[in-house]
């Protein structure tokens, strides 16, 4: 229970001028080295903050440079993949239409500026078993090398012999100064596939994931080769993983070779390495069908749908599936179809997160789990999902980055979405020597938490405390501040909490009259406004003392609307983070 206020007070006449102190940005918080796992334990307590500031539309007129007129098929561009260079830049990799044929990447250094789209692939004339046809390539992937070299896959077809299984593979292609000039691209035919993924072990060898396809039984399942030489060649596929779904049975046709054969599914696979170093973690889209089909080859007689699997490969080698005539499914931990989906995609944090993303009614989902992927966030895989991105659209992706950032981008109705989410977790506060005089030029400690608005504004937090206090910093950017916006920041320790309101001028309102606060006007290096306010609470009004942990809500009111962290219910103190006195 909330305890009494004292009441709002009138705001504080605004200190004397005593010229601007540096206000921190959000990637200024990005220095500190992670640990490993650190946050195991209170993973589930973890959520990710949208950062607007880094939310665009890149219009699809702009990305589908060089399109030929011709190319009807093909008007909005698809399927993006980010991935973070070693510079600190950024490369968007996608095709174009629904299913492709061309292949483009562009520059960033920031997520907001992007370069003139380069495009890397174009339909191919081909000639296979004497028929004249099209090589069309879609899905496109990468991975940066240990010596910062960049490695694309990009999944190839011949369209009139794809159902035959024939001039289908996956083609590579090599770029050494960060996306700007690329190699000649080399194929590897491992027959009909879709959807490849890079990932990139510790030991540098390289695992290409994939969609294996039989087109004429509507088989998938996922298939793997595996590189030890950074990508020059690869060994012979092999099927890893796959869901039985029923034998395939053609009563009466002319088809013997497929009369009773097994049929799989497990398909558009997305694999990390948890940071046990030794767990693998899919995150696998299914194909069902309802009803069960009695014939394979006409699409007529029933629906397919998706659904969404979790797959745990214990170990760094896999069997080999590929004998079709075994019911056999790979990695026996796993959970099958555990939530209505489509088009996933999985990226892990050092502090110990995995978060899962998945398309849904044409909707970018979210959803954060612990160290070893079995805990998810919610009591339903339904509950506990952020949808940060406003257009509807479909195949998403992740990026994650620096310990706390995640880079996410889907297709979309005016273009690619593109969006920055930081990770809030648990903040572990140190012991420092803080003079409370809204400067926080001497705090050491980058651990902080973020809240972002719609409107541009933001604000981070830090804690640290000493034998008497705990104190927070709290910097606010925004222009034009008004006197009604607040910031409101409550702390419960036990059946002890404190209600803490500040603006520009400092200190406006307090449940507890020993709580004193500093504010100064600020700016950032770029010249951005804003201001710092330093908190002091008395650790004897919460009762606690180093080892202990707080709960912590953070709440921004301003323009007459609140931003929240992600979850925080003001009423179930449970929900909101933790500060773990160090």
């Amino acid at each position: 229970m909330l305890s009494v206020s004292c009441g709002e007070k009138p705001a504080p006449e605004p200190p004397a001028p005593q010229g601007d102190v540096l206000l921190h940005t959000l990637f200024d918080m990005a220095a500190e080295t992670p640990v490993v796992n650190s946050h195991a334990g209170d993973e589930l307590y973890s959520a990710l903050q949208p950062v607007y500031r880094y939310f665009s539309v890149i219009p699809h007129g702009f990305l589908l440079k060089d399109l030929p007129e011709s190319a009807t098929d093909q008007k909005f561009s698809c399927y993006p993949r980010i991935k973070r260079l070693q510079d600190g830049s950024f490369v968007l990799f996608y095709h174009g239409g629904e299913f492709g044929s061309r292949v483009w990447c562009s520059l960033s250094p920031d997520l907001k500026q992007w370069s003139t789209p380069q495009m890397l692939y174009t339909p191919k004339e081909v000639r296979v078993e004497g028929e004249s046809d099209w090589r069309r390539f879609v899905n496109p992937d990468a991975v940066v090398l240990p010596d910062g070299e960049l490695l694309l896959v990009v999944s190839y077809r011949a369209s009139g012999h794809y159902g035959q299984g024939l001039d289908c593979g996956l083609s590579f292609r090599r770029s050494s100064d960060g996306g700007k000039t690329w190699g000649k691209a080399y194929e590897v035919p491992v027959g009909p596939n879709w959807e490849p993924y890079l990932l990139l072990l510790p030991d540098g060898t390289l695992h290409c994931y994939f969609t294996d396809a039989i087109p004429q039984t509507r088989n998938s399942g996922t298939g793997l080769i595996v590189s030890t030489d950074g990508g020059r060649t690869w060994a012979p596929k092999i099927r890893c993983c796959q869901q039985y779904k029923y034998d395939y049975y053609t009563p009466g046709r002319e088809k013997p070779q497929y009369n009773g054969q097994k049929i799989y599914t497990d398909q558009m696979p997305c694999f990390r390495l948890l940071n046990d170093g030794k767990t693998l973690v899919g995150w696998l889209e299914a194909r069902l069908e309802k009803p069960t089909p009695s014939d394979c080859a006409d699409s007529d007689t029933y629906n397919s749908y998706c659904m969404m699997s979790v797959v745990r490969q214990h170990g760094l080698e896999w069997e080999d599936l590929t004998s079709y005539d075994v019911e056999k499914t790979g990695p026996a931990d796993r959970e099958s179809n555990v939530v209505r989906g489509s088009a996933g995609y999985i990226s892990t944090f050092p502090s110990g997160e995995v978060i899962l993303s998945y398309n849904l009614s044409s909707r970018f989902y979210l959803k954060s789990g612990n160290a070893t992927a079995t805990a998810w966030r919610g009591e339903r895989w339904t509950d506990g999902t952020l949808c940060p991105l406003e257009e509807k659209g479909y195949w998403g992706s992740t990026e994650a980055f620096d310990g706390k950032f995640l880079a996410i981008a889907m297709h979309g109705t005016n273009g690619m979405q593109v969006g920055l989410m930081y990770l809030n977790h648990r903040l572990d506060a140190q012991r420092e020597a803080i003079v409370p005089d809204g400067d926080a030029a001497e705090w050491t400690s980058l651990r902080a938490f973020y809240l972002g608005a719609k409107d541009g504004s933001d604000a981070i937090v830090r804690a640290a405390y000493d034998a008497e206090n705990l104190y927070l910093a709290v910097e606010v950017r925004e222009e034009g501040t008004r006197p009604s916006d607040l910031m409101e920041i409550l702390l419960k320790a036990g059946e002890k909490t404190v209600n803490v309101k500040l603006n520009a001028s400092g200190l406006y309102s307090s449940s507890l009259p020993s709580v004193s606060a500093s504010a100064r006007s600020a700016k950032t290096a770029d010249g951005e406004s804003g201001y710092v306010c330093e908190v002091a609470v008395p650790l004897s009004a919460l009762g606690v003392s180093a080892g202990d942990k707080l709960l912590c809500y953070v709440d921004r009111v301003a323009s007459g609307s609140r931003t929240a962290f992600s979850f925080a219910e003001l009423s179930t103190p449970d929900t909101w983070q933790r500060i773990q006195l160090q």
